[in-house]
């Protein structure tokens, strides 16, 4: 499990009942003090067993003593390493609002593949990768190369906006029954990664329902290569029962 640190102040967003949980921030200001914390214990322990490895006035540490002390130490350095792969605050406060921008524009290219529906319901279910070369091309630049183009396809099609008429581009009149959005993140991960979630939420929920998420796809933004790596992706209940099938050409 990854350590965090930064808490960014949060703006408001929707959540869903059944959509992966966010990480709750609480505690990610700690770490560097807790783990500082751990650092100063193990160095008191570290002379408490020094002062008892001597005896008589001699200067020499006891065999039994002796390998003790190496294992303190090295926890110690373990300690020390850690504490100094933490993210700095104003690292995390750069990277945040890079980060946020690099999702709000793959949320919506990722809501350009909407107007597909039609043609891939027309065609079985089969994805027209020709239609769907352009909002691709210009998805990849913020993705790291280590992710399958594969991986940025639709990460959800509606069943319910098959009927639409089909065209290039949305049509003005055209309202998707869902559209991607952007859950703010909280935190910066010790390996100087900011984990970004995207939920489709149901745009035109039932009277007096909330609206339903229907997919999530999650990815780390890389503040060194500024890209999103370790992409995942899936459909909730209620998305599963309501999405398009999409087949492999």
């Amino acid at each position: 499990m990854r350590k965090t640190r930064f808490v960014a102040t949060p703006a408001s967003s929707q959540k869903g009942t059944d959509a992966p949980g966010q990480t709750e921030p609480a505690g990610g200001l700690r770490k560097r003090t807790l783990v500082a914390g751990v650092s100063m214990g193990v160095g008191a322990l570290l002379c408490f067993v020094l002062s008892a490895g001597f005896s008589g006035g001699q200067s020499a540490v006891s065999d039994t003593a002796a390998p003790e002390i190496s294992s303190l130490q090295e926890q110690i350095r373990i300690t020390e390493a850690k504490t100094a792969a933490l993210p700095k605050a104003d690292d995390a406060e750069r990277g945040l609002p890079a980060a946020l921008t690099a999702a709000g524009q793959v949320a919506k290219l990722q809501n350009d593949y909407r107007h597909l529906t039609p043609s891939v319901a027309a065609d079985g279910g089969t994805l027209d990768t020709a239609t769907s070369q352009s909002t691709l091309r210009n998805l990849i630049p913020y993705f790291a190369p280590s992710v399958h183009q594969a991986d940025l396809g639709p990460w959800y099609l509606l069943a319910g906006d098959k009927d639409v008429a089909a065209g290039v581009g949305i049509p003005m009149s055209f309202n998707s029954g869902f559209e991607w959005v952007v859950q703010v993140p909280y935190l910066v991960n010790d390996d100087s990664t900011i984990t970004v979630t995207w939920l489709a939420m149901e745009t035109r929920p039932g009277v007096g329902e909330r609206p339903a998420v229907l997919a999530w796809t999650r990815a780390d933004y890389d503040l060194v290569r500024k890209a999103f790596v370790n992409i995942q992706t899936g459909t909730t209940a209620t998305g599963e029962a309501l999405k398009q099938e999409v087949k492999t050409p």
